[in-house]
């Protein structure tokens, strides 16, 4: 039988069913919600947990779908039918979800249809099939006789088979050869026929030339051949050679009648041969009756053993419901215990969480006290650099003196040299000469500046220091109002733009932007790790809320046991309900110091990456000055 004729048979049983879902193509059918929903309605006790979904899905899904199908239906064959099922009949679900394989999928339909066959509205379905056409009544048919030979036993069903198969190469052999002795009985009919023509058409030829009026081939009568005439001797010759042709079409006709009472007497055998395998057949569905009947009592006894386990089960599962309640004992015992340890730890944190207000008043004064002094730092940074430009500033005039004082003195030298040589007349005069009033006024006055120089040198350097000093000073009694002056030196940028330390004050500005584009990253960063914390603690909340339904489950299990037991309610109502107060307390305790813990933890994390921040590009000396990162607190208790 071919497949597809199968595979729309078995389609057009599935539409007559009248299912909510679509059933006409495989594609339909891969989902496996019809297919789900059929044996809903065949086995309600086995029908599977299906989604809900639709043809353009992923074929995972699909997959799971059917398996879980499969499962129940290969469950419903060992339980109910007691039936185990081949791996050649079970069907490949991936295949059916992937490709729409319509040969698998003929598979997983038979099954089904043995279910319909064999549930308790049975004899609806069966006169639902009986009510189909006669080709669609026999595909079904033999996809029934298929899935009632899996219950068979191996050796009665192998040798049924083997004779149903002998049968049936009998009956196709026998067919054959009934074809074949048939066209041969048709072509010698027709040869007899022929040669029924061709004796007729020689006796009227004999007729003919029997005849004394004969007729010659123009139409002229030719009268009655004499004898020894060459006419007489062609008709003597025509005449034996067609007394020849008689007596061989005589012999072929002969020969054709033996021929034919043979094959009549071979289709009279195949005949018997036929009406002897009907009979078998006939006896092979008596046995079947019979098998029937054998599986039927042994079905029976199957479900007097099944009765006989699920005894045994019941008083296997009385004996473990007693066994969880010790076990429940134990552990209600234990949650005493550990009841009593976490309120020993609450007291121990209550006494923990004063010490950590303080440390969080603390922390936010010496927050406050590292803001004033950094600020402090970076302005006294910005006016030592102004300081040190105004003193290369006098260095270089220092030194321009110098030079001039220098040239001053080798000239001074040089006019020296040159009066001592002469005399005193004639220097006189040549001084005179070569320097008038103007030049010795300037020279007595670069003298004197020399001299002046020369004492100011020392004390403008030590003025210098004492400024420096002095400033340094005034910086520590000026850090209340830092902020005021340094909205002073932001009004006098304009006027200093000129001067060198401008470069500075924009490079000491792009510090400060980019030192406070860092605190707040880093101040976003900790705000998603509180978010992300916050999620945890969620997380764990939810946790715990499943943990209470269990544990209430499982107090409410122990409660129903008892009561079949004949215990007292009394007893265990008390228990639970002060292990769920103390549990409440002490969840809320633990809760709010993880999250005290937490929010210490980030607040360090902050300060040591400000600091680390602000470490970067500033002298040895100011880093110097930095306080040490900290260590993180780890645990309150150890």
């Amino acid at each position: 039988m071919d497949k597809k004729e199968m595979y729309e048979s078995l389609i057009k049983w599935l539409k007559i069913l009248e299912l909510s879902g679509a059933c006409s193509t495989a594609l339909d059918l891969s989902t496996g919600v019809t297919l789900g929903e059929l044996l809903a309605v065949l086995v309600p006790n086995y029908t599977p947990k299906i989604r809900n979904i639709s043809i353009n899905d992923n074929w995972r899904s699909k997959a799971s779908n059917l398996k879980k199908i499969v499962d129940s239906i290969v469950m419903y064959y060992s339980n109910e039918l007691d039936l185990t099922l081949d791996e050649h009949l079970i069907p490949d679900v991936f295949k059916i979800a992937e490709n729409n394989d319509e040969g698998e999928l003929i598979k997983l339909i038979k099954l089904i249809l043995g279910i319909a066959v064999n549930c308790e509205n049975k004899l609806q379905y069966i006169t639902q099939i009986m009510e189909m056409e006669e080709d669609i009544q026999r595909n079904i048919m033999t996809a029934l006789q298929e899935i009632e030979n899996i219950g068979t036993p191996s050796s009665t069903r192998n040798s049924l088979n083997m004779q149903n198969s002998e049968i049936k190469n009998d009956q196709e052999y026998l067919a054959q050869k009934l074809h074949e002795k048939e066209n041969l009985i048709c072509l010698m009919t027709n040869e007899k026929i022929t040669m029924q023509h061709e004796i007729n058409k020689l006796q009227m030829t004999v007729e003919k030339y029997e005849n004394q009026a004969l007729i010659g081939e123009d139409g002229i009568s030719l009268g009655a051949p004499l004898q020894g005439s060459v006419r007489m001797n062609e008709l003597r010759k025509q005449i034996e050679i067609l007394k020849n042709d008689l007596l061989l079409s005589e012999t072929m006709k002969e020969d054709l009648k033996m021929r034919a009472m043979q094959q009549e007497k071979q289709i009279s055998s195949l005949q018997m041969k036929i009406d002897d395998l009907t009979k078998a057949s006939f006896e092979l569905s008596q046995i079947k009756d019979e098998v029937d009947i054998l599986r039927d009592a042994n079905e029976k006894s199957k479900e007097y053993e099944r009765q006989l386990t699920i005894y045994k089960k019941k008083l296997e599962d009385t004996n473990d419901v007693k066994r969880q309640i010790k076990q429940l004992e134990e552990r209600t015992a234990e949650y005493l215990k550990q009841n009593l340890q976490y309120e020993e730890e609450i007291k121990k944190l209550s006494a923990v969480k004063g010490q950590v207000d303080l440390y969080k008043n603390q922390l936010d004064e010496l927050h406050i006290k590292l803001d004033s002094e950094m600020q402090k730092t970076i302005k006294s940074e910005f006016d030592l650099q102004v300081i040190q430009t105004k003193l290369s500033g006098m260095t270089r005039e220092r030194d321009n003196f110098k030079a001039q004082l220098t040239n001053l003195e080798e000239k001074l030298d040089e006019f020296k040299c040159k009066n001592t040589t002469g005399d005193d007349d004639d220097s006189t005069n040549i001084s005179r000469e070569l320097f008038g009033d103007n030049m010795k006024e300037k020279i007595v006055r670069l003298e004197a500046e020399n001299k002046a120089l020369r004492e100011g040198q020392q004390t403008a350097l030590s003025d210098l220091l004492n400024d420096s000093n002095q400033r340094n000073e005034k910086l520590r009694d000026q850090l209340k109002t830092a902020n005021q002056k340094i909205l002073l030196l932001t009004s006098q940028t304009d006027v200093d733009k000129n001067k060198n330390g401008t470069l500075e004050l924009s490079e000491l500005c792009d510090q400060r932007e980019r030192l406070l584009e860092e605190a707040q990253s880093q101040i976003s960063n900790s705000h998603q790790r509180i978010r992300l914390l916050e999620v945890s603690l969620e997380n764990k909340t939810h946790d715990l809320a499943g943990l209470e339904q269990k544990y209430k489950k499982c107090v409410e299990k122990a409660k129903e046991v008892i009561q079949g037991l004949g215990l007292s309610d009394g007893t265990v109502n008390e228990v639970p309900e002060e292990l769920e107060e103390r549990m409440s307390v002490a969840e809320s305790k633990l809760i709010v110091a993880a999250f005290y813990r937490m929010a210490i933890n980030t607040q360090r994390e902050n300060v040591d990456s400000k600091l680390a921040s602000l470490s970067q590009g500033q002298s040895f000396m100011a880093r110097q000055r930095q306080p040490a990162a900290r260590k993180p607190i780890t645990n309150y208790k150890k």
